[in-house]
């Protein structure tokens, strides 16, 4: 019996009693990913899609309540981009379309019969704690939101409720319905039209696309700020370096430390075979 080494195995038969374990039994083996930076520049790339989304949500919403942007404008470009992204995402459902109609006209109507609410829903609320509302929200919903990840924080409900009420905050401080209306319907698009998009995009067209989008994404949110909100430029090219150059060398740096540690505790596992 000592000539014969015991293996932690349960589909081959040994020369030992069923309740012996040997000196391997508590053994613990260690693995980690091996990542180059430029794949962690890759997986960045969402986030900073999803950074601008919600920057570029303010920046509308400056543009709208200073009167730099008509909100008829605003709203025509959302609906023809997100009807384009429709017939994109949706050319092999011809199916679903009469139900995607209904939910059209639904959202509408119910947007625009809230839209005097939502207009005078803060009126006692000061303005700094709208602003600090609608932060928070927009960092909680770039915490929860799915960026493709199977992790315990991923939330893709809540990320687009956040968004949503984030973008109620903002409009409640807009002077006429149609511009409540507007922001909502671009906050709608940006977090719940334009996600799915990018997915459908990203699987279809692979990663050229993702990086072409991301760099057109930043492009136009950058135009924006320029034009009508350029106290955000610090914070958005703040917000750029962090999320593509600090934490993706952090996370290389950290990914030699991390280790994941396997054992007796775990569901018995055929190896080698």
């Amino acid at each position: 019996m000592d000539t014969v080494e015991w293996r932690r195995v349960l589909w081959q038969k040994q020369p030992f009693p069923d309740n012996y374990v040997g000196d391997s039994f508590l053994r613990v083996s260690k693995k980690r990913r091996e990542l180059c930076f430029s794949e962690a520049l890759y997986g960045a790339t969402f986030v900073t899609q999803e950074i601008c989304s919600c920057i570029g949500l303010v920046v509308i919403f400056f543009g709208i309540s200073e009167g730099n942007l008509n909100a008829s404008v605003a709203l025509i470009l959302t609906a023809t981009i997100g009807i384009i992204g429709y017939a994109v995402t949706r050319a092999q459902l011809a199916a679903f379309e009469k139900d995607d109609v209904k939910v059209a006209c639904f959202y509408v109507v119910l947007i625009a019969c809230v839209s005097p609410v939502v207009k005078s829903l803060t009126g006692s609320v000061a303005t700094d704690s709208i602003n600090a509302s609608t932060t928070f929200l927009l960092l909680l919903r770039l915490i929860v939101h799915d960026y493709g990840t199977t992790v315990a924080i991923v939330n893709p409900t809540v990320s687009h409720n956040v968004g949503v009420f984030a973008s109620v905050c903002l409009a409640s401080r807009l002077d006429s319905d149609l511009d409540v209306f507007t922001l909502i319907t671009v906050a709608v698009a940006l977090f719940a039209l334009f996600p799915s998009l990018r997915r459908y995009c990203s699987m279809h067209l692979g990663r050229g696309w993702d990086i072409i989008t991301t760099a057109l994404v930043v492009l136009i949110t950058a135009t924006g700020i320029l034009h009508y909100a350029s106290h955000l430029l610090l914070v958005f090219l703040l917000a750029l370096f962090i999320c593509n150059f600090i934490i993706p060398a952090l996370f290389i740096f950290l990914q030699s430390y991390k280790q994941n540690i396997y054992g007796p505790w775990d569901e018995a596992q055929i190896e080698n075979r």
